[in-house]
């Protein structure tokens, strides 16, 4: 993943480069499209891939989530929490392809292939069955737990830890292609989580944010295009250290979800906004053109 621009935005020594077309009314000062010396803080920055690194990644582009992201810094007028409003335009037939990569049933799709080519099996039933004779072979010959769990992470590439005594081969799959997870995720939690603003915990509601008694946290609106996020003040518009962190989504044609950039915002107590990123697979040259990394 390549670094664009050594120093953050509130480091940068000029305004931004002219943005590319489709600014729709934006300052080009204020449009981050992972610029070599950023752009200069402020309390509204749009975050979008440019058009230029979109036709250098191809095809890959067509797996986009996110077209832009308006920040708007919220001040609170609180010395302890800051916050930042992230209104969202997805790309055509976005979220819901992302959602269906991130489901329940998305993820254990994704985990069955994966088990299926380091096992080298069939079949999924003939990962179960093989897993059964292991764990009737270890009690037969009077192993504990931990052996027979170790012998099927060794002959059947599954993690021991779904193995306890009197599981099946079928609840041993199970719990190893589910990532031995309870509950499902909601798709609120699904879209939050590959933006990188959550990663175990639910989202909360845009409804439940309280600006008089702000709570850190990640608010998100019923339709998924509004959120707000509450963390950490910033001590500069190049605070690293308290910024908060969003990933540009990706879904490809296998319904497999991956990163296309990380964002970086540091967000000070009155609202201005320092910005810095990266892009995955794909730096700016000594002629300011995208090529690969």
């Amino acid at each position: 993943m390549a670094i664009l621009g050594v120093t953050l935005a509130g480091c940068a020594s000029g305004p931004a480069e002219t943005a590319t077309d489709g600014t729709d009314g934006d300052s080009a000062a204020n449009v981050y499209e992972f610029q070599a010396n950023g752009i200069e803080p402020s309390e509204e920055i749009t975050i979008r891939v440019p058009d230029d690194l979109r036709e250098a990644m191809g095809a890959d582009a067509d797996g986009m989530v996110v077209d832009q992201i308006a920040v708007t810094g919220h001040d609170l007028g609180n010395a302890k929490v800051c916050a930042a409003d992230l209104a969202i335009t997805y790309m055509d037939g976005q979220p819901d392809a992302l959602v269906s990569a991130g489901s329940d049933a998305g993820q254990r799709s994704q985990a069955e292939e994966a088990l299926l080519e380091r096992s080298e099996a069939s079949s999924i039933d003939e990962i179960v069955t093989e897993v059964d004779e292991i764990i009737a072979d270890g009690e037969e010959r009077g192993l504990t737990a931990q052996q027979i769990a170790e012998n099927i992470q060794m002959f059947a590439g599954i993690q021991g830890t779904f193995y306890t005594d009197g599981a099946t081969g079928q609840e041993v799959v199970d719990g190893y292609l589910s990532g031995g997870s309870e509950g499902e995720t909601t798709n609120a939690g699904i879209i939050t989580k590959a933006l990188g603003l959550t990663a175990s915990k639910e989202p909360n509601a845009l409804s439940d944010f309280d600006e008089s008694a702000p709570e850190a946290g990640t608010y998100i609106a019923d339709d998924f295009s509004a959120v707000t996020v509450v963390g950490d003040c910033a001590a500069s518009a190049s605070d690293p250290d308290n910024a908060i962190e969003i990933e540009l989504p990706s879904v490809d044609a296998d319904g497999k979800s991956d990163t296309t950039a990380t964002v970086q915002l540091s967000v000070m107590t009155d609202g201005t906004i320092g910005v810095a990123g990266e892009v995955d697979g794909f730096m700016r040259d000594a002629n300011d053109s995208w090529i690969a990394s």
